[in-house]
């Protein structure tokens, strides 16, 4: 059963909320039409600038009409006319077979006349005309001055959609006016029967607000009574004041002023519910669909709500429920201190805003798309094609990506044809597991990780929130914030405090995500804890390298400032966490509960990487912006050979294939952090099953001699500049390897790139037949260092696992497995020279090198050491040498070496240390705990038949490190 034509047989009308072009020359418009029973189309300018800006679907329309010598401002509206004209004639045949009571296409005018009435009127009598198409309704915003207008409009005919409703009360002015225009449109014995309207009240904004200033009120709050209302009006105040708008929408339209009206032929003006998408993770995702069914209404959905709601929506009629608890609602808030006209007065100031800077940047974009079309020659090509330039959209590479793969190129357009047969973004959008797998539990895991895809659009509604917050943090005199995370909830926010500035007098943002006793002493040397917030992040909320530094760093704090220690700290995690009892427990600062279907390594643009950011005045409003520009792409009526991501994963999926599985980054220096999250996606993405690609990043450039044929180049340059020799990587080119480029001009961009990445991520793991969004191996070495954590101060516990070779300021231990293939080099009686000759011997044409190291990550030292020995092992063995801090590798590339294809070759750099730092509570310290670490992970990889070797110093100094480099680059 179809729960949306369920919906649409219960007598409330589906519209979808969004328009661009290939929504309908695609034909996914008509699909949706067919198979989801839509009837109408909503649009406004932030989802139309997205879509203009976001790509090169419209520069070719663009091109052939400043060809035609049409100025800016007329190329705007010759694009969104075609646009609206093609939809309407897309929905001609529901307008018919409803009589004109759906079919509707919504046009706007411009947002900055929602002031004016007189330029209101003028604005769509000129859209009306423009368009020229009965079933288009002209976008009103409902303001006090728009009032006029749509009495105004009504009256001449029009079908309008008043817009930017938050108010009961503005929507009973709204509703007033409408009838207005009917009566005096009757009085002068004009027809009244063939005029449709809705009013559209927004939902899902109204509790965005209302939860925040509820939740701002019940921190201030002594009475248990008042705690306790207050918390039962959290995420209650949207569709409670929607139902009160039906309640006035009842009374208006069966009153005895509507009833010569209506035996005259008039319809009343139909509620529609807009905003429908949820913005708190907290909530269902069909929240505010399942809460206002109800005949003769219009629920407009964006698509990652419609695909919900397809996918477990629930019919029943739901609107009067609860009528009685809503007739109190402004009442109630009133009493508890939230002024209900102020906060939706505030709506009303932010939506026109937000319409006004969309539709500013809309025309923005397309006068320079128009200047880029003059400039670089394109108005005369075009003009032979402006006849059909407009009908269609142009087919054209993705934007910012280079793609050189010779001759595998071909088989990179099989892998995307395979992947638009299985009509790869539907499913996504719609997200049916059975794309990667058909095992039931598998399909219900991957249902649950698939949050990600709509985040640029549903954390959007968070932005104000999280900047007010990291405003607070400024002016709270913080001059530092320590991100306390691992893996998936630490890598996004390294990446954004090392590529992206800062506005001044924020924090500067700094990451622990290592165990390492120097690690930690750096942090607490090199800040004033009074000043510095702590952001406790992860997603479990049983993450126990987060949990160990906020156990430290709050008894520190402790020790200051008592029980107020709780003011410098910060939580981020799932909902129903130990960290949520945390952060009630300690009185903590805030916490940011993330939505819980969105994987670790897939949360860059969830509350995990965005706090931070902002905390470090970092403006996530670009990030958001790049990323929806993305979205956009992404979405299922794009051509799959324009979708970013679709490319990017059918081109890496057909590589890997081919042999080429050694994903090589060059990376220019500004963004150089971003390639330590794009190796965890990868490798804990695709690393399974006995296969997956092999990211490496920061590897020493060589010459073009030195790489294997298993290798894939990608150059990332910023600005035009950066990212590896590019006389080298043209000389790789033209040797046969395959070299992906892109370039990005804005630090912003990430925004964007962490959605391309992670759809690409998906398609590749699609046609590799994998699942990209479970880690099954990363527990085995988690379980290992928790046992012998419990045995810390045992003689089990302390011993490392393998076969022992010792030096002077070192020992080494060979797994087993690396012991029975070194057999042949006859190392009995034999020193650790000769061992770590015969381990490194061992690699093979295909295999990869792990350089995995249990140091301070905050010594450059450190790096020049590890980066010298990457480029010995490489020059000496052909293989590519990827390189990783623990115990951050182990929540990052751990996956793949332990649980994609045995080509690996594992070398464990660690150190003893002379004094351990307790850790407050816990009967270890971070040296046990990193140590439990080292020895779990080597002992994980040995029970996995991979070959490794691990070396540890009786110290952490860097010329103990350095006398061990020296040794294995002796024996290579």
């Amino acid at each position: 059963m179809n729960p949306l034509l369920e919906l649409k047989r219960a007598g409330q009308s589906i519209w979808y909320d969004n328009l661009r072009r290939a929504i309908v020359t695609s034909g996914e418009l008509k699909r949706m039409i067919d198979e989801y029973g839509v009837t109408g189309v909503t649009s406004n300018p932030s989802i139309f600038e997205k879509a203009v800006s976001g790509g090169k679907e419209y520069d070719a329309a663009i091109a052939a009409l400043t060809a035609r010598g049409q100025n800016d401002s007329d190329l705007l509206d010759s694009i969104i006319a075609s646009d609206i004209r093609l939809a309407a004639d897309t929905f001609a045949p529901v307008f018919r077979s409803t009589n004109g009571a759906d079919g509707f296409v919504s046009v706007e005018v411009a947002p900055a006349l929602a002031r004016n009435t007189v330029a209101t009127v003028a604005e769509a009598n000129r859209l009306r005309d423009l368009v020229d198409r009965p079933n288009v309704m002209i976008k009103v915003p409902g303001t006090i001055q728009g009032l006029s207008a749509i009495e105004e409009l009504v009256y001449e005919g029009f079908n309008i959609n008043v817009t930017l409703l938050f108010s009961v009360n503005r929507y009973a002015m709204v509703a007033l006016a409408y009838i207005k225009g009917l009566e005096q449109r009757l009085a002068q014995g004009r027809p009244i029967d063939g005029i449709r309207g809705v009013a559209s009240f927004f939902v899902s904004r109204v509790d965005t607000l209302s939860d925040r200033l509820i939740s701002e009120r019940l921190k201030s709050t002594a009475s248990n009574d008042e705690h306790a209302r207050l918390s039962a009006m959290l995420g209650r105040v949207a569709a409670d004041n929607a139902k009160l708008a039906w309640l006035r929408y009842k009374d208006i339209y069966e009153s005895e002023r509507f009833a010569p009206l209506k035996r005259a032929g008039a319809h009343p003006q139909r509620l529609l519910w807009a905003s429908t998408g949820t913005k708190n993770p907290a909530y269902s995702d069909v929240k505010y669909v399942e809460e206002l069914i109800e005949p003769d209404t219009v629920n407009t959905m964006p698509l990652a709500t419609l695909m919900a709601f397809h996918e477990h929506g629930r019919v029943r009629r739901t609107l009067p429920n609860g009528i009685d608890g809503a007739r109190g609602l402004i009442a109630e808030l009133a009493a508890l201190g939230i002024d209900y006209e102020a906060m939706t007065s505030t709506l009303e100031e932010e939506g026109i805003k937000s319409f006004s800077d969309a539709f500013a940047a809309l025309t923005r974009c397309v006068s320079e798309k128009a200047a880029d079309a003059r400039r670089n020659g394109h108005v005369q090509a075009a003009a032979a094609s402006t006849a059909t330039a407009i009908a269609a959209p142009v087919a054209k590479p993705c934007a910012v990506a280079e793609f050189l793969l010779g001759n595998l190129g071909n088989t990179a357009d099989k892998e995307l044809k395979t992947l638009d047969k299985a009509r790869f973004s539907e499913r996504l959008w719609e997200k049916d597991a059975g794309l990667w797998t058909k095992k039931p539990a598998q399909k219900k895991q991957i249902r649950n990780s698939l949050g990600w895809l709509n985040l640029a659009a549903s954390m959007d509604a968070h932005k104000a929130d999280i900047t007010a917050f990291a405003k607070e943090v400024k002016d709270a005199g913080f001059k530092h914030a320590v991100l306390l995370g691992m893996g998936g909830s630490s890598l996004a926010p390294l990446v954004m405090a090392g590529s992206i500035p800062g506005r001044k007098g924020y924090p500067e943002l700094i990451v622990l995500d290592s165990t390492d006793p120097d690690s930690v002493t750096n942090v607490t040397k090199n800040v004033d804890l009074e000043k510095t917030l702590f952001i406790v992040s992860s997603k479990s909320g049983t993450t126990i390298e987060p949990l160990s530094f906020f156990e430290y760093f709050y008894d520190r704090l402790r020790a200051i400032k008592g029980e107020a220690a709780g003011e410098n700290f910060v939580v981020i995690t799932d909902p129903d966490t130990p960290l949520e009892g945390f952060h009630r427990k300690y009185r903590m600062r805030r916490l940011f509960t993330n939505q819980p279907d969105i994987g670790g390594r897939f949360s860059a643009l969830s509350f995990f990487g965005l706090v931070p950011a902002a905390v470090a005045g970092i403006d996530i409003s670009k990030l958001l912006y790049f990323g929806a520009r993305v979205t956009v792409e992404m979405l299922p009526e794009v051509p799959l050979s324009e979708n970013p991501g679709a490319v990017l994963g059918a081109t890496l999926a057909a590589l890997a294939k081919a042999g080429r599985d050694k994903l090589t980054f060059f990376i220019a220096d500004e963004l150089k952090a971003f390639g330590l999250w794009i190796e965890q996606l990868i490798a804990e993405s695709t690393g399974k099953d006995g296969a997956g690609i092999v990211p490496i990043s920061a590897e020493p450039a060589g010459k073009a001699a030195d790489y294997g044929n298993d290798r894939v180049f990608v150059q990332i340059t910023f600005k035009g500049k950066g990212g590896g020799d590019s006389r080298l990587l043209a000389a790789l080119s033209k040797a046969g390897h395959p070299v992906i480029r892109f370039n990005i001009t804005d630090c912003h961009e990430l925004g964007g790139e962490f959605l391309r990445w992670e759809a690409a991520t998906a398609a590749a793991g699609m046609l590799l037949n994998i699942n990209p969004f479970d880690q099954p191996d990363v527990e085995l070495a988690k379980v290992l260092a928790r046992d012998r954590l419990g045995k810390a101060a045992s003689a089990k516990g302390a011993k490392a696992p393998g076969v022992e070779f010792k030096s002077k300021g070192l020992t080494a231990y060979f797994g087993k497995t690396a012991m029975k293939k070194m057999a042949r080099a006859g190392l009995k009686g034999k020193g650790l020279k000769t061992a770590i000759k015969a381990f490194c011997g061992l690699a093979a044409p295909g295999d990869y090198a792990g350089l995995l190291a249990y140091y301070s990550t905050f010594d450059p030292g450190v790096d020049k050491l590890l980066a010298r020995l990457r480029k010995e092992i490489r020059d000496s063995t052909g293989c590519g040498v990827q390189a990783g801090y623990g115990p951050r590798y182990l929540h990052s590339t751990g996956q793949l070496h332990k649980g994609g294809a045995n080509n690996g070759l594992f070398i464990i750099l660690a150190h003893k240390a002379a004094k351990d730092i307790p850790v407050p509570g816990r009967p270890f310290g971070f040296s046990d705990l990193e140590l439990a670490q080292v020895y779990g992970d080597a002992e994980a990889l040995d029970s996995k038949g991979r070959r490794v070797c691990l070396l540890v110093m009786k110290d952490s100094k860097a010329g103990t490190l350095k006398e061990a480099v020296n040794l294995i680059k002796g024996a290579l």
